[in-house]
């Protein structure tokens, strides 16, 4: 798998991030379908099985931006290997468990640390380092693994409840974790382009086009060249602070409508069907979105991509803050499910663009924390909101104005990053 493969190796490199995206959600994917089960079996409360969920999402914010830095450090084999072999490692611990505590620290402790060096951190870091010309077609390629592998392991996880019961579930899904993961890690994954001799995208004479600036730009630097970017630094600047609020919006105001669109939609007339379709429609057009809006920015400014997105997102929060008619119900399914999910791509790949390679595991460590922390913020003041006012119409609103300021946060990035490309270029 050198030089002269018709297949450049970066595809094998997408090909991992996959599999460990898709392995890390679909799993987490059964969670709902799982616990009903282990209810049944082992009488405890609904709140000490969803609680143990809630611990492994804050363990995997607080640990995100410190195992991105060691990533960076150390390699993203290295870290992948290790995720894989801590969340097979839960899975089996978690068939042993007699109390809540026990399920707690396997499921929420062990798993939410191994889950940071299997998702969203190291594959699209790996992805962005082997891609520049076409980092956004490669990242939609990984990243639709997550709702492909939720998909998956759902329609798998009801028929396996069935004959072999949770505990033989969650063994399927460790030995698919540790088979389906370290061994493709093992022999595929590499963490740069530079260490098989090789350049981004298979070039020989990389020429790049500026994602923001639409014009040719010197050639890039190999990653040892590049700026080199630490926590401390990057909380200091500015160009962090723009990326970061716009990833803070996009996890609180999706994961809001996920949770309470359906409560929203009732109060607003619609049946509990119509609601529950509503939001089934959404989800399948997160396919298509993860697919679409990654893919498109690689032919227009990066940033113009991602304001496009969020402006749509707005529209579509508008359109859910007033939808009293089934019309106006599939409207903002369509606008907002179109424009949504792809936008994790669209940000990932302009974290790559306006902080290089180099460090992309600290900045993509950060971003894992952001999100986790807008969702966490989204989901509660929803609950918070509703039990204060009586409805959802202040979150709405309060998404929208969010949205708005994103939007103008990313175009201020997108100017500042012109005007880095265009200093690159005269001073070429």
């Amino acid at each position: 798998m050198g030089k002269n493969n018709k297949i450049f190796y970066g595809w094998w490199i997408v090909l991992v991030a996959f599999l460990s995206i898709a392995i890390t959600y679909g799993t987490k994917g059964v969670f709902g379908v799982v616990q009903l089960q282990m209810l049944d079996d082992l009488h405890w409360t609904r709140a000490s099985i969803a609680g143990a969920l809630s611990a492994n999402m804050m363990v995997y914010a607080i640990a995100a931006p410190f195992v991105g830095r060691i990533m960076d450090k150390v390699g993203i084999r290295t870290i992948l290997i290790l995720g894989a072999l801590l969340t097979g490692a839960a899975f089996m611990l978690v068939t042993t468990v007699t109390s809540p505590v026990q399920f707690y620290i396997y499921y929420g402790l062990l798993l939410g640390l191994a889950n940071t060096g299997m998702g969203m951190i190291p594959g699209p870091t790996a992805v962005n380092r082997w891609f520049i010309k076409k980092r956004g077609r490669a990242l939609s390629i990984a990243l639709v693994a997550s709702p492909l592998g939720m998909a998956v392991f759902t329609f798998l996880a009801k028929d396996l409840l069935k004959t072999i019961g949770w505990k033989g579930l969650f063994v399927v899904m460790g030995v698919a974790a540790w088979v389906l993961v370290i061994i493709p890690a093992y022999l595929l994954m590499r963490s740069s382009p530079e260490e098989m001799g090789l350049k981004p995208d298979g070039e020989t004479d990389q020429a790049p086009t500026s994602a923001f600036s639409g014009v040719s730009v010197a050639p890039a630097p190999s990653i040892a060249q590049e700026e080199e970017w630490t926590l401390t630094k990057l909380l200091l600047s500015p160009k962090a602070w723009c990326l970061l609020f716009g990833y803070f919006v996009l996890g609180g105001n999706g994961w809001a409508q996920q949770v309470h669109q359906v409560p929203h939609l009732m109060q607003m007339g619609l049946s509990k069907d119509s609601a529950t379709v509503a939001l089934g429609f959404n989800m399948t057009l997160a396919i298509l979105s993860m697919l679409i809006w990654p893919s498109i920015s690689d032919f227009m400014k990066r940033s113009t991509a991602v304001v496009i997105s969020l402006v749509l997102q707005a529209l579509g929060t508008f359109l859910l803050l007033n939808a009293n008619t089934l019309t106006m119900t599939y409207a903002f399914v369509f606008i907002m499910g179109i424009s949504h999910y792809g936008s994790y791509g669209l940000f990932t790949a302009l974290a790559a663009d306006t902080f290089g390679r180099r460090s992309l595991g600290t900045v993509s460590g950060v971003m894992a924390m952001v999100g986790a922390g807008g969702a966490a913020l989204g989901i509660y003041a929803g609950g918070a909101l509703y039990d204060a006012m009586g409805n959802y119409r202040l979150l709405w609103q309060c998404g929208i104005g969010a949205l708005v300021l994103a939007t103008l946060l990313i175009m201020v990035l997108g100017q500042m990053k012109q005007q880095a490309d265009a200093s690159v270029k005269t001073t070429a």
